[in-house]
């Protein structure tokens, strides 16, 4: 992860939220204070996953403009977002 994107302001876009369960990955969120959103499914088709994302596009801008990071959010068509556990700090 670059951290002169989250410094720029982008968010990042994951395929599921493996990311906020790895120490590793999870640690690198918190130091950088990163805004994350991963889809609640990773066993779901490429169309299927952008399309969870366009759907939820107005709630992901609205999410990243509010609330500062860290955080990893879960992204579902049927409950929208949701905060994710960081697996750190331990």
């Amino acid at each position: 992860m670059d951290r002169r994107g989250t410094l720029a302001g982008d968010v990042l876009l994951c395929k599921d939220l493996a990311i906020a369960q790895n120490p590793l990955e999870a640690q690198v969120i918190y130091m950088t204070s990163a805004r994350a959103f991963g889809l609640s499914n990773a066993a779901i088709s490429g169309p299927t996953m952008a399309q969870w994302y366009l759907d939820n596009e107005a709630k992901i801008v609205k999410t990243s403009l509010r609330a500062a990071g860290p955080y990893v959010m879960a992204v579902n068509p049927s409950y929208g977002l949701r905060r994710t556990r960081l697996a750190y700090p331990p």
